[in-house]
């Protein structure tokens, strides 16, 4: 393994749910997880900005979203319904995935618009954000270099430009699949990127095709516990990782 690996260590989705809330903010307090991405559109964003404003010890982020994924849980635009009305489906929800996005044809001004709209109502919940990233990955669609000329222009860093550690899958054990992934990665800086969740119920109604209700929640919840796991830190300390915000590995302007 690498003599000197950083490791930029990730939580999504808090304002998704309560659930996704109390899970992050435990895994932060456990003393590993380092950057926190918010969803400015989800339906527990105000507990999120209440829990996370003001927290020095984090860098929080942006969490980019044009989609919608789930069944049962959807999330529509902050900016008004109808200047970004590409991006939504008859209810008013965001589309399920950037493919079916990319597939309507999509406004990218539109994109742009709600972006810049999630961006300032984070800000205006009094929440310092550093970093800005995307759900689902979505600025594959045609929206990179917009996003990365608005990460310039508003002094905020682009996490697209870390790569994300290629993560193990060989067991249940969230720690171990980790450490193993680690071990196995080349000189550098990485970004680690998880879902902490709890099996609640406003979390094991997330589900979509292929998935049984509670999938979801059981994977997220085994995420949490590994964050919370004391195995974790003493690993990375033998093994010699550094565990990094994303202010700490990458500069504003590029």
């Amino acid at each position: 393994m690498s003599t000197h690996l950083r490791l930029v260590t990730r939580g999504d989705d808090a304002g998704s749910c309560r659930s996704a809330n109390r899970a992050i903010c435990e895994s932060v307090n456990a003393g590993v997880l380092r950057n926190v991405s918010i969803m400015a559109c989800g339906p527990a964003f105000d507990e999120a900005a209440e829990i996370f404003r003001g927290r020095d010890d984090l860098c929080l982020g942006l969490h980019v979203t044009l989609n919608a994924e789930w069944e049962k849980v959807k999330w529509g635009p902050v900016a008004p319904r109808e200047s970004i009305a590409s991006l939504l489906d008859e209810n008013g929800y965001f589309l399920e995935t950037p493919n079916i996005t990319l597939e309507r044809g999509f406004n990218a001004d539109e994109a742009m618009t709600e972006i810049r709209a999630q961006l300032q109502k984070a800000r205006d919940a009094g929440l310092d954000i550093r970093y800005m990233d995307e759900h689902m990955g979505v600025s594959w669609i045609g929206l990179r270099e917009a996003i990365a000329q608005l990460c310039r222009d508003e002094n905020v860093l682009d996490a697209y430009l870390v790569p994300s550690l290629s993560q193990k899958q060989n067991s249940n054990d969230c720690v171990h699949n980790w450490i193993q992934s680690v071990r196995t990665a080349s000189p550098g800086t990485y970004v680690l990127v998880t879902h902490p969740g709890c099996e609640q119920d406003d979390m094991k109604i997330f589900t979509r095709e292929n998935l049984q209700p509670g999938d979801v929640a059981r994977e997220r919840d085994a995420e949490r516990r590994a964050w919370c796991d004391p195995r974790l830190p003493q690993m990375l300390r033998e093994l010699g990782v550094e565990t990094a915000r994303y202010d700490e590995v990458l500069k504003a302007g590029f």
